[in-house]
C-alpha cells in the first residue's frame, strides 16, 4: 500500500518474514483500491528502497 512510506516498509517487512524475495507496488491513484500519492511513491523510492536492498 502507498498510504505512507512507513506502511509500505512494514508490508515489505512482513512479506520478507514470510519468505518473499520480491515485491511490486501499484502506481498511486486517487481512489481505492490503489489509493496513494506520487509524493509517497517518491519517498519510498528515495528513502525506503535503498534501506531494503
Amino acid at each position: 500500500t502507498l498510504s505512507s512510506a512507513a506502511c509500505f516498509e512494514d508490508a515489505v517487512g512482513r512479506a520478507a518474514e514470510l519468505g518473499f524475495t520480491d515485491v511490486i507496488t501499484h502506481w498511486p491513484r486517487p481512489s481505492d483500491p490503489y489509493r496513494g500519492t506520487r509524493e509517497v511513491l517518491d519517498e519510498v523510492v528515495a528513502d525506503v528502497l535503498p534501506r531494503l536492498r
